[in-house]
């Protein structure tokens, strides 16, 4: 029995002993650190809060998820040896209907990886949708995708149409035109309408069945590519409303600013404490503007659903003047009658003064014309009229000119560009042979002219 114990004791040592024998250490795996940058080539700026993934090629559910700063870096640390792809998702990517680019990451050391990502130049996407084009004279490309106001769902089979003013200069000597670009929605609703023109304006409108946008203006910026979608709605009065301040550049609010809906008559507001509201008005994608005394007239965009209000928030520009405004003002009024009168004493066309206008009090522009030889009012989509002449059988859309100018008026709708109330006179020329050379567009339609400002009211 008490060998039996020796014998025990004497081994317990040496269990011990080999039990706090050290253990060879397992090898610690490489981890490296993955930074990198999303740029903007269209837009030409840093992509911030974009969300970027490195996926595991060799087990995809392993997913590192990392967003990018306003200076479009972002950083994802520890990450193991092996081969990733990585990529990025953002709004951006969905605008211009492109797929986000994937590239193959292999991490073999612990050193940092720089990857740099970016979003295709507008120059690329151009090409990409439009073709290569003309070098000497590259075109550009308005697109976006065509939404319900009342579902914001896409809408498949919508027309798009932009139209933008021309000036050639010829044997003829200077000649305008209205160009217009068409194109239709695809199944996904995006529309693609190239060969507008660079560093330009255009008028954009979109219509299905019996709704639409407004008559809208844009802008293709320098790089051709124009992104912009539009909201078609109801054309007639309804259930939009439209509320938002109206202020300065310094931030003081205008309480004298009078808002309106373009095309859509009626539809104005003046600011109360440079706040205004707008019910009842056209759903859709449309046009607002802002003006008041001392200021610049201000346009912009707007988006109105059919089931809330939308906000719009319009900053004016101080009016600079360098001379006397109201000696300046009177000059030209008067210049412009002078020069009416004139015209009217030659014969030639039809003409319409402020005393005509006070007798007909008109509510559209279309009342303004409808007894006037060779003008004929189409029905159109909303309860305004489109103004038209008549030429070889048919009817076209004449060139207008507005306080000498020439716009771009498509279909003839002019409650898009002004307001009835604030016409003063009117020239009518249906025979392109009459048109005096300075209002002569050559379009083969013939001219009206419209002159604005404070008429004087009959008795």
């Amino acid at each position: 029995m008490l060998r039996s114990l020796f014998v025990v004791l004497l081994a317990a040592p040496v269990v011990a002993a080999a039990q706090v024998r050290p253990a060879t250490p397992a090898p610690q795996p490489v981890r490296a650190r993955l930074v990198g940058s999303v740029f903007d080539s269209a837009a030409t700026k840093w992509l911030g809060g974009a969300t970027v993934q490195l996926v595991d090629a060799a087990n995809p559910a392993n997913v590192r998820t990392a967003t990018t700063a306003p200076n479009g870096r972002f950083a994802i640390d520890s990450v193991a040896t092996g081969t990733y792809l990585i990529g990025f998702f953002d709004q951006r990517l969905d605008q211009l209907a492109i797929e986000a680019p994937l590239f193959r990451v292999n991490i073999t050391t612990s050193e940092e990886l720089d990857v740099p990502m970016a979003i295709p130049s507008a120059e690329t996407i151009i090409t990409a949708r439009c073709g290569p084009g003309d070098p000497d004279q590259p075109m550009g490309l308005y697109m976006g995708f065509v939404r319900s106001a009342a579902t914001s769902e896409l809408v498949p089979a919508a027309r798009v149409r932009a139209q933008y003013s021309e000036v050639t200069v010829g044997p003829r000597g200077v000649e305008r035109r209205s160009p217009s670009r068409f194109g239709s929605s695809a199944d996904n609703g995006l529309f693609t309408l190239c060969g507008v023109p660079r560093n330009a304006p255009v008028t954009a409108r979109a219509y299905a069945g019996a709704d639409s946008t407004g008559f809208i203006e844009l802008r293709v910026p320098r790089n051709g590519l124009l992104v912009r979608d539009l909201i078609i709605g109801s054309s007639n009065k309804g259930s939009g409303a439209l509320r938002g301040m109206v202020k300065s550049a310094s931030g003081q609010q205008i309480g004298t600013a009078r808002v309106v809906l373009w095309g859509a008559s009626g539809s104005g507001a003046n600011t109360s404490n440079g706040q205004y509201t707008m019910d009842g008005l056209p759903t859709g994608t449309q046009m607002v503007e802002a003006r008041a005394i001392g200021y610049q007239p201000m346009r912009m965009v707007v988006d109105i659903p059919a089931n809330e209000a939308a906000t719009a928030d319009i900053t004016l520009e101080t009016l600079v003047a360098t001379v006397d405004t109201v000696r300046v003002r009177g000059d030209r009024v008067s210049n412009q009658m002078a020069e009416f009168e004139k015209r009217r004493r030659a014969g030639f066309g039809s003409f319409i003064d402020e005393n005509q206008l006070n007798a007909r009090s008109p509510i559209f522009m279309a009342d303004i014309f409808r007894t006037v030889p060779g003008i004929t009012i189409a029905n159109g989509q909303s309860a305004q009229g489109r103004v038209l002449m008549r030429a070889n059988g048919g009817t076209c859309a004449p060139a207008v000119f507005l306080n000498g100018m020439n716009v771009t008026v498509p279909d003839g709708n002019l409650d898009a560009i002004m307001n009835s109330q604030e016409v003063m006179a009117v020239e009518v020329y249906s025979r392109t042979s009459n048109v005096p050379p300075q209002f002569d567009s050559r379009n083969g339609c013939g001219s009206i002219v419209v002159w604005t400002g404070p008429r004087k009211q009959g008795r």
